[in-house]
């Protein structure tokens, strides 16, 4: 059996087991259809605090991906990658934007847990 590795964001959020995190932010990628804006304020403030998780790993050289700053997210069908998927963007406040996957950044944010 593998390690329980909890989950916590800097939003207050946390789940005990990474999986219950990944489960979480996979409802929520559900619950949205590929183009729609994240428009509500308890799913905008998990991807912003995950973000944030993710961001803080990157050494000072690397670009984040919240740029100068987010305005929102959305779901978009990610087709610079394998298997043409969907998953959230970071819709940047200068318009620029770009794919964010929530699993590697749990994974960030379990690794922050040990």
């Amino acid at each position: 059996m593998g390690k329980v590795v909890p989950i916590s964001l800097p939003n207050g959020r946390y789940w005990p087991k990474k999986g219950d995190a990944v489960d979480h932010f996979k409802a929520m990628l559900a619950r949205h259809s590929d183009g729609a804006r994240v428009v509500d304020s308890n799913d905008h403030g998990d991807l912003a605090a995950l973000l944030q998780v993710y961001d803080s790993v990157l050494s000072a050289d690397e670009p984040t991906k919240a740029g100068l700053g987010v305005s929102h997210f959305e779901r978009r069908m990610d087709r610079d990658h394998p298997g043409h998927t969907s998953c959230f963007f970071v819709v940047r406040i200068d318009g620029t934007s770009i794919d964010f996957s929530t699993r590697r950044a749990l994974d960030v944010a379990g690794s922050k847990e040990g």
